[in-house]
């Protein structure tokens, strides 16, 4: 019996998506990653389609069979929009921008070094005839760090924001370098028929490849910015925008000017976490950002579950000789990054954040190869140029390098991570974590001693709720005692938390209307420069202009504004993190000297123009109640007080006067 094609797509992504909450749910008190769960579970669906189990319904190997057969530009041009997107979109744009030079640096150089190695490697280890333009293209397509794998396993196992950022960039980019070397030599190997490479050729090319990706994602990130600039609070419009746009940059990249769709995604994705972060709406942040991650969430359970689908039904299992090369080019590929790295190294540590001998072995092992090589490997196999047997082994040697680095690298990542002592917090910044937890759990104590009076809870078995670890723990002071670090090391740790506040702190003035684009733009700026190698708490003396006139008043004016409220807010958050009274003191000195000097600065401010002063603070007051108006209207439909179409119509009303207001 034939099932529509149609319907069968719905039937498998809906049982995969079931099987991953499945799974998921399942693994939750295990130590196995997500990623190799399903890949785990797409070989084993794969093996019993091949290996036609009888008990089998007929609609169950056609659908089966149907995956395997997926066109591999489907896999790039359905999935890689929106991993890659979420992912540059969600980076730590600050420390990207810190880590860029490794990065690139990584990408570029390094991929090259891999890429040429593994050109040599097989062109004179491996018993096959082929040509060196074969070599190459190999080379670049197994070399490629794929962001679906690396990505996924980090942010389950890394507690390393620097180390996360690093990888998850170099990935990226990576994957983009990968596949432009991939297609350059592709190329020309059917233009020439397995001709003589072309060196220049290759380089000019690429670099036409990389930097007009880099315009088309340039172009279609300031072209959304300025459109979701004249919308206000509409998620709809807001995250249909986004999808839109990514898709579109990686489509007319790849598919109608033939340059990287990669490049063009990522600059999209940075772009938006950056500049655009002011334009988008403060109601539809946090909803955007949990779409992407849902996006993500899906395409990464589907795409691995694909993987070993077609990893189980496509390649061939009867070739001796093709495990040996296997297994031998799992080894060299390993060696071949360590090599790429090491060369590259001397570089490495005197830039960027530097890079420790711990996280160049974290950085080597984590070099997974995932769905963007095998999507290449299946699209030569698809190519009639090319001999059936080379690309069948292309094919094969690809599939086993995905499965070998997921799961053995991939598996072994916590392992790694522990043993090298990266799986923990260092040991200041833990600290940290520590006072505050054991703030919280004498707030907790002083409310069951206020609940243990009150008559609602007069039968409450309090001993029961004693023993919950969570809720009840006698800690002490002693007991942080253990932590080895220098007071150096631990006042770094404060002040840099307390800078991590002030910068989140300042997107909570923005979002209330306190600050406007241009000047969170500054303040972001200075506290990110005070954040870079030392953290510096005083002077902050970037946020001060020389000379106060027409151009920059209103700019000096907020800046003075929003510095004022943040310092007090990271008085009150130095309390709560518990700091020992010596650092306190030491710490609040150096806020009191901004509060004391940014004060005198605002002085001169209000003393320049006091009826410019007057319409800025009448307009931050207006702002202000109009959100306060919007948020009462949402708590009285929460409450039932007003039905939804009374609600909407009204927040409507009060949305175009703060629209209104934010063009002023």
């Amino acid at each position: 019996m034939q099932y529509h094609i149609g319907v069968q797509i719905l039937l498998f992504v809906s049982l995969t998506l079931l099987l991953g909450v499945f799974l998921r749910d399942l693994l939750k008190k295990t130590q196995v990653p997500y990623t190799i769960a399903l890949l785990s579970m797409g070989i084993l669906i794969g093996l019993l389609q091949r290996f036609e189990a009888a008990w089998l319904p007929d609609v169950y190997n056609q659908t089966v069979q149907l995956v395997a057969d997926i066109d591999p530009h489907l896999i790039l041009f359905l999935f890689l929009p929106t991993l890659i997107f979420e992912s540059a979109y969600s980076i730590e744009t600050h420390l990207f921008k810190r880590t860029f030079n490794q990065i690139s640096l990584l990408a570029v150089p390094g991929l090259i070094i891999s890429t040429t190695l593994t050109a040599a490697f097989v062109k004179y280890v491996f018993p096959w005839d082929w040509s060196w333009t074969v070599c190459f293209m190999f080379g670049a397509l197994i070399s490629a760090t794929d962001p679906v794998a690396v990505v996924a396993l980090l942010k389950e196992l890394s507690s390393r924001k620097r180390l996360e950022t690093l990888i998850e960039g170099e990935s990226l980019l990576n994957d983009g370098t990968a596949i432009v070397l991939f297609t350059l030599f592709y190329s020309m190997l059917v233009a020439t028929n397995g001709g003589e490479l072309a060196v220049l050729s290759v380089l000019l090319d690429f670099s036409w490849v990389v930097s007009f990706g880099f315009l088309i994602g340039l172009l279609g990130g300031w072209l959304m910015i300025l459109w979701i600039g004249r919308i206000f609070n509409d998620p709809l419009i807001e995250i249909t925008t986004s999808i839109a746009t990514a898709y579109l940059v990686f489509y007319f990249a790849e598919g109608f000017f033939h340059v990287s769709g990669v490049v063009a995604v990522v600059t999209l994705g940075v772009l938006l976490a950056s500049q655009g972060r002011t334009r988008i709406s403060p109601e539809v942040k946090g909803f955007l950002h949990h779409f992407w991650q849902m996006m993500a969430y899906l395409a990464n359970t589907l795409i691995f579950v694909v993987v070993g689908i077609i990893v189980a039904v496509k390649i061939q299992l009867n070739d001796p000789q093709a495990w040996l090369m296997l297994a031998i080019l799992y080894i060299a590929i390993l060696l071949i990054r360590a090599i790429a790295i090491s060369v590259l190294r001397p570089i490495l540590d005197k830039i960027g954040v530097g890079l420790s001998k711990e996280k160049t072995l974290v950085l080597i092992w984590g070099g997974l190869r995932g769905a963007v090589a095998l999507a290449l490997a299946l699209s030569v196999t698809q190519n009639e140029n090319f001999p059936q047997q080379m690309g069948e082994q292309i094919l094969f040697l690809c599939a086993g390098i995905v499965v070998l680095t997921i799961v053995i690298n991939g598996g072994s990542m916590r392992y790694l991570l522990k043993k090298l002592g990266l799986s923990e917090l260092p040991a200041a910044k833990q600290k940290t974590v520590d006072k505050a937890e054991l703030k919280i759990q004498q707030s907790l104590q002083e409310d069951i001693a206020k609940m243990q009076k009150d008559e609602n809870f007069a039968h409450t078995d309090w001993q029961k709720i004693k023993q919950h670890e969570y809720i009840y723990q006698e800690m002490a002071e002693e007991e942080l005692a253990h932590l080895k670090t220098s007071e150096e090391e631990l006042i770094i740790a404060y002040k840099r938390r307390l800078l991590e506040s002030e910068k989140q702190f300042y997107w909570q003035l923005f979002d209330q209307g306190m600050l406007n684009v241009k000047s969170i733009q500054l303040l972001n700026k200075a506290v990110e420069k005070a954040l870079d190698g030392e953290p510096i708490i005083y002077p902050r003396e970037d946020l001060y202009f020389n000379q106060i006139d027409d151009t920059n008043f209103a700019q000096a004016f907020y800046i003075a504004h929003g510095f004022i409220q943040a310092q007090k807010a990271s008085k009150q958050n130095l309390k709560d993190l518990s700091a020992p009274i010596s650092f306190q003191h030491k710490i609040m000195y150096e806020i009191d000297k901004n509060l004391q000097q940014m004060q005198h600065y605002l002085t001169e401010i209000n003393q320049y123009e006091p009826t410019k002063v007057q319409e800025i603070q009448t307009l931050i007051a207006t702002r202000v109640l109009l959100n306060k108006r919007r948020q009462k209207l949402l708590d009285m439909q929460f409450q039932g007080m007003l039905e939804k179409a009374e609600a909407e119509k009204l927040i409507a009303e009060v949305e175009t006067e703060i629209y209104q207001i934010m063009q002023r």
